[in-house]
């Protein structure tokens, strides 16, 4: 089929180019190179050559070189369905309307580092063996759902505020990204966040593999609406951050030690060990002795100078019983996190 379609030259492009014509193509095969550097064009203050054709070539096939590079295209660029067979290069490019490359085909390396997407960046279901958008900038969203890519660069890149990236059934064997730059740009998909989560195993990039497996439940539990598995979700968070954050387990510990503390002295329930000092009552007991006897019972260790009087001692038991069970998850969440 593609032998049977219509064949133009890459000068007839770049002619069109040059005197800011339309450049509208669908079903024809290109043969030479596009290359922008060959023509006299006017340059913005950024230096980059100024486009001003609509560039739509379709459902093609180009069988040379794309070097549209360090250009500003004013105009739309629609690369929809086209096969490019050789080098595509659109780096330090500025597309000022929509950006279409929808189930187009690059075959070798594909760069678009350090663009700049002025609205609608849209990649859904194109094929791509490398992708480099290394410190590219995307006002609008960047769509790359259905997309599949052998390595996908996003290294710095930047996506300004209300701007997503879609990523909705992306095929990739990885993407080289940190997450901070796009936590904020990810529209919640559990299969997305749990990808990213193996993405980052992978490349050994441990704490952005945390800090999105923690998002991940973190907008998996707000969506949540049966009582058990949003309850228990809750408790995850609270004990152990969801078994990344140790921090949550400290915390925890150091609210239940305050809040038996503040027990054991709003209810007089601590006396002097009576081998100690007889006839010393709670009266006598300060809110540092509290402190201190509700961190060793926490601990699993009574002290020797101070008792629990009455039915409190119940509340010692359920006290070292908490301890011991958070004590174990500091353990198991620390070594989670510490033992890669």
């Amino acid at each position: 089929m593609v032998d049977s379609l219509l064949m133009i030259k890459a000068e007839e492009i770049m002619a069109k180019i040059e005197k800011g014509q339309p450049v509208e193509y669908e079903n024809v095969i290109i043969y030479g190179d596009l290359d922008l550097h060959r023509l006299d064009l006017p340059l913005n203050k950024n230096k980059r050559k100024i486009i001003n054709s609509i560039i739509k070539i379709e459902y093609s096939v180009i069988k040379g070189d794309v070097f549209f590079d360090h250009s500003a295209f004013t105009k739309l660029v629609d690369f929809d369905g086209t096969i490019f067979n050789r080098a595509a290069n659109f780096s330090d490019s500025q597309f000022q309307e929509d950006a279409g490359f929808s189930e187009a085909q690059f075959q070798v390396e594909a760069s678009f580092s350090r663009a700049h997407f002025g609205t609608e960046a849209n990649f859904s279901r194109a094929r791509f063996n490398d992708a480099d958008f290394g410190r590219a900038r995307f006002d609008k969203n960047f769509n790359l759902d259905n997309a599949k890519i052998y390595t996908l660069r996003l290294s710095d890149a930047l996506f300004a505020k209300g701007s997503n990236i879609y990523l909705k059934d992306l095929n990739y064997d990885r993407i080289v990204v940190r997450w901070n730059s796009i936590k904020d740009h990810l529209p919640y998909n559990g299969s997305v966040y749990l990808t990213l989560t193996r993405n980052f195993r992978n490349l050994e990039q441990f704490e952005d593999q945390d800090d999105c497996y923690y998002q991940y439940r973190k907008e998996k539990q707000s969506r949540a609406t049966k009582v058990v598995p949003k309850s228990l979700d809750r408790l995850a968070w609270i004990s152990c951050g969801y078994g990344v954050r140790p921090s949550h387990t400290i915390l925890l510990s150091v609210a239940i030690i305050v809040l038996f503390t503040g027990i054991f002295w709003a209810g007089s329930a601590l006396e002097q060990d009576a081998s100690t000092e007889q006839g010393h009552h709670a009266a006598g007991i300060s809110l540092k002795d509290s402190f201190y006897f509700s961190t060793m019972e926490f601990l699993g260790r009574t002290p020797q100078n101070l008792s629990i009087v009455g039915a409190y001692e119940y509340l010692t038991v359920i006290e070292t019983l908490l301890g011991w069970l958070l004590m174990a998850l500091f353990l198991v969440t620390l070594s989670k996190v510490m033992l890669r």
